[in-house]
């Protein structure tokens, strides 16, 4: 049954000469793929981290997805949540009777809110 997508000559000296240009083509490729990656890691080298947020809203399950827990920015006891504000952080633990400051990163003791 002949295929469809490339015709191929009957000959065997055609046929090895079709093979020793696809693997000579296939190394230049692979030669262009490790020269870009390599560009690639070295531009993500270069690129300066984003600095952690100071503060961070950790916000409950469910419907009213309300702020449950206020964390330091360095904190890792959780990925859920938002960046925030001092301010904003203030405000939530101020205004929300349910949230609580986290007991790990202290942000309480952080902010001026309890000597500790």
């Amino acid at each position: 049954m002949p295929d469809p997508l490339l015709p191929l000559p009957p000959a065997l000296d055609q046929l090895l000469v079709i093979r020793r240009w696809l693997e000579l083509t296939l190394a230049r490729v692979d030669e262009h793929i490790d020269a870009v990656r390599a560009v690639e890691e070295e531009r993500a080298r270069r690129r300066p981290l984003p600095e952690p947020p100071r503060w961070w809203l950790e916000y409950g399950i469910g419907v009213s997805r309300l702020p449950a827990r206020v964390h330091t920015g360095e904190c890792r006891i959780t990925n859920r949540g938002k960046p925030a504000t001092r301010e904003s952080v203030l405000e939530v633990l101020r205004t929300v009777p349910s949230v609580i400051a986290c007991p790990l990163c202290r942000p309480d003791s952080e902010l001026g809110l309890w000597d500790s």
